[in-house]
């Protein structure tokens, strides 16, 4: 193993003026160099979210409130689901073309023996990305996760891959018998992420998505909702942006123009937004509630 670490004196660091990467995905969700942990339950569509992550990115393209400034390419290797299954899945979601995204199907690639970690690290330095997303996590170690000690050697080199190579590193985790608390195994793995995104199943239908951030502020719990005709999940509170992002308050007619559904769906979500006490609104204006 070939260790690396780059020292700065403090005059270095005063007198540094150089700009940091553009983040991967906005909000500080994944910048360069660091590790998202995706975890949630069984049958919360993990891998669907994750795949419009992994087009979106590859794309440069936002999605569901997700500001991806610039296009990146990603290799995300899938153990779950099979060929057929997945490429069904992205066919229906694809927007045109993308020479950025790259898929692989590894059954099982447990990257603590020192064969299975050379595969993976030849793999990624072969295909260069940006961003390497490993979904779920059980498939590429053979160890107990409820081992600390164990599961730190597991992420220790993927840590060190992530600064040998240069990239990213998208983890998706299953939830435990507990939901609520968090991601199943040991702590350790929770407590190495750099952010975090937990999905959590809400009683109306909705998705809602937990954020925890490490190194920026970490951004309000958001819902979105899965469209089965486009399998992309969409943004359930896009009302509430719209409205934020004209200066908490904007005419009837404009959320209308820009909201980009039929006006009987703007008008119900509308309804819903004032019902939760999210918006007020009159005849022609609305305005976000402080």
């Amino acid at each position: 193993m070939n260790y690396s670490l780059k020292v700065a004196s403090y005059n270095e660091l005063l007198n540094d003026d150089s700009k940091p990467p553009k983040p991967i995905i906005d909000n500080g969700l994944l910048l360069d160099g660091t590790l998202l942990l995706l975890i949630g339950p069984p049958k919360s569509k993990k891998t669907f979210l994750t795949m419009n992550l992994a087009l979106s990115i590859a794309s440069g393209s936002d999605f569901s409130g997700f500001k991806i400034p610039k296009p990146k390419k990603v290799l995300y290797l899938l153990a779950e689901g099979g060929f057929y299954p997945t490429r069904d899945r992205l066919k229906k979601m694809a927007k045109g073309k993308n020479q950025n995204l790259f898929v692989g199907f590894p059954n099982y690639l447990p990257i603590n023996s020192e064969d299975g970690y050379h595969f993976l690290y030849n793999l990624v330095n072969e295909f260069n990305p940006d961003v390497l997303i490993l979904d779920p996590l059980i498939k590429f170690h053979d160890v107990d996760e409820n081992s600390a000690s164990q599961m730190s050697d597991v992420l220790g080199k993927i840590r060190t891959m992530m600064a040998e190579l240069k990239l990213s590193v998208i983890l998706v985790h299953h939830t435990g018998k507990v939901a609520s608390r968090g991601g199943r195994g040991s702590s350790v793995i929770v407590g190495d992420y750099d952010s975090c995104i937990e999905i959590c199943k809400s009683d109306d239908g909705n998705t809602s998505l937990k954020f925890d951030m490490r190194h920026v502020e970490t951004p309000p719990s958001k819902k979105i909702r899965f469209n089965p005709e486009t399998f992309w999940f969409e943004n359930e509170s896009g009302i509430v942006e719209l409205i934020e992002s004209a200066g908490g308050d904007l005419l009837k007619e404009d959320l209308i123009k820009s909201y980009g559904k039929p006006t009987a769906t703007v008008y119900r979500h509308i309804d819903k937004a004032v019902k939760s006490g999210l918006i007020e609104e009159d005849d022609k204006h609305l305005v976000l509630v402080e």
